[in-house]
C-alpha cells in the first residue's frame, strides 16, 4: 500500500511537471516508475547477495557441527555431549532453513520485480516510438484563450488514431483531464474538471495558416453553475515542439 501511495504521488507531481515543460506526462510517469523499480531491484539483489554469505557461513556451520557430532561418537563421547551437540544441530538447521526461505523469498521477488520493470520498460519504449513516428497535427501543447472571462492557459493533448486525450491548466486555478476526438479536422473535447468534474465541452476546427496551427471553436457548459457563463468561444495556438 505504501509503495502504490508513493508511485501515485509521484505520478502526480511529474504529471504536473512534465504539463508545464510540454512534455507527455503519462511517459514521464512510466520513466519514473521504471527508475524506482531498478533502484529496489537493486536493493534486493544486495540484500539476497547479504543472505548467500550469511546461507554459505551457516552451512558450513551445520557441516561442521554434523561431522564434529559423528567423530565424537566414534570416540566414545557420552550421551550428555551427544545431546548438546544434537541441540546445537538443530539450532544450525532451523537457521538455515530459515536463511534457505528468505532467498526463496528473494528470488521470487525480484522475478516478478523484472518482469514488471520489462513491462514498463516496453511500454516506454512503444509511447517514444510512437512520438517520434507520429509527429501529428494535434498532439502536443496548445496556448488556450477562453471567453468569456478572459481565461488563459494550455491543452496538452495527445492524438492517438481518432482518440483525443489530455490535460489544461486555465487561470484562476482551473485544471484536469481532457478527452474526446478528432476526425476531419474537427476537435471535440470533453473537459473534466479536477473539481467540478464533466463541465463542459468544446468543439473546434484545425486551421493552418502558413506556419501557424490554430484551433478555434466553441463550448458549452454541462455544469451550469450560478453566476458562470453558459456557453462561449475558445482559441488555440500550437506552441513550438520541444
Amino acid at each position: 500500500m505504501r509503495r502504490t501511495s508513493a508511485l501515485v504521488t509521484v505520478g502526480l507531481v511529474l504529471t504536473g511537471w512534465a504539463s508545464a515543460q510540454g512534455r507527455d506526462p503519462v511517459l514521464e510517469v512510466f520513466k519514473a516508475q521504471a527508475e524506482v523499480e531498478k533502484r529496489l531491484l537493486a536493493a534486493d539483489l544486495t540484500t539476497l547477495e547479504r543472505v548467500q554469505e550469511q546461507l554459505r557461513a551457516a552451512s558450513d556451520r551445520l557441516l561442521r557441527l554434523g561431522d564434529d557430532l559423528l567423530r565424537a561418537q566414534r570416540d566414545g563421547e557420552d550421551l550428555g555431549s551427544f545431546t548438546a551437540r544434537s541441540a546445537d544441530l538443530r539450532h544450525a538447521e532451523s537457521e538455515v532453513e530459515g536463511l534457505v526461505g528468505s532467498a526463496q523469498q528473494l528470488r521470487s521477488t525480484i522475478g516478478a520485480r523484472r518482469a514488471y520493470l520489462e513491462q514498463v520498460q516496453s511500454e516506454i519504449r512503444r509511447m517514444e516510438e510512437a512520438s517520434q513516428a507520429t509527429l501529428d497535427e494535434l498532439s502536443g501543447r496548445w496556448s488556450v484563450a477562453v471567453e468569456p472571462g478572459a481565461l488563459r492557459g494550455t491543452f496538452d493533448l495527445r492524438l492517438d488514431g481518432s482518440v483525443v486525450t489530455g490535460v489544461y491548466q486555465l487561470s484562476g486555478g482551473w485544471r484536469g483531464s481532457l478527452r474526446g476526438t478528432f476526425i476531419d479536422g474537427t476537435v471535440r473535447l470533453e473537459r473534466i474538471d479536477s473539481q467540478q468534474g464533466f463541465n463542459a465541452v468544446y468543439s473546434g476546427r484545425l486551421i493552418t495558416r502558413g506556419n501557424e496551427k490554430r484551433l478555434e471553436g466553441t463550448w458549452d457548459a454541462t455544469n451550469l453553475a450560478v453566476g458562470m457563463p453558459a456557453a462561449g468561444t475558445w482559441v488555440g495556438r500550437r506552441e513550438p515542439r520541444p
